[in-house]
C-alpha cells in the first residue's frame, strides 16, 4: 500500500481558503441542517485539537528540539495557534495569526452536555 500524495504549501493554502468559504457559507445559512453541520465541524476540530495537543506533549517531553522544528512548519504553527497548543514559542509571521479565523471553530454544539 502506498502513502497518499502529500499536499504542497500552495495546495494547503487553497484547501484552507475553500474551508473558510464553506464555513462562512454554513454560518450564513439558517436551519437545523446548517446548525448541525457547524456543530459537527466544531466538535471534530475540538477532538483533533486535543489529539494535536497530546502529540505535542509527547514530542516535547521526548525531544524539545523536534517540537521546535514542528513549530517551524507554517501549517502546523497555525494549527497550534488555532487550537491553543503551546510549543514554547510563537509561530513565524504575525503573532496570533491563523489561516482560519480563531473564532470560526470555537462553536460549541447546542446539545453538548460536557462539563466545563
Amino acid at each position: 500500500m502506498t502513502d497518499p500524495p502529500r499536499l504542497d504549501e500552495r495546495t494547503v493554502a487553497g484547501r484552507l481558503e475553500l474551508l473558510e468559504e464553506l464555513l462562512s457559507g454554513l454560518e450564513t445559512t439558517s436551519g437545523p441542517t446548517a446548525e448541525r453541520a457547524l456543530d459537527a465541524v466544531a466538535t471534530l476540530a475540538e477532538v483533533y485539537g486535543e489529539a494535536l495537543a497530546r502529540v505535542v506533549d509527547r514530542v516535547t517531553a521526548a525531544s524539545p528540539e523536534l517540537a521546535a522544528a514542528l513549530a517551524d512548519d507554517v501549517l502546523l504553527a497555525h494549527l497550534f495557534v488555532l487550537h491553543g497548543v503551546s510549543v514554547g514559542r510563537a509561530p513565524a509571521g504575525e503573532p496570533g495569526a491563523a489561516f482560519i479565523p480563531l473564532d470560526t471553530l470555537v462553536r460549541r454544539p447546542a446539545t453538548s452536555t460536557a462539563a466545563p
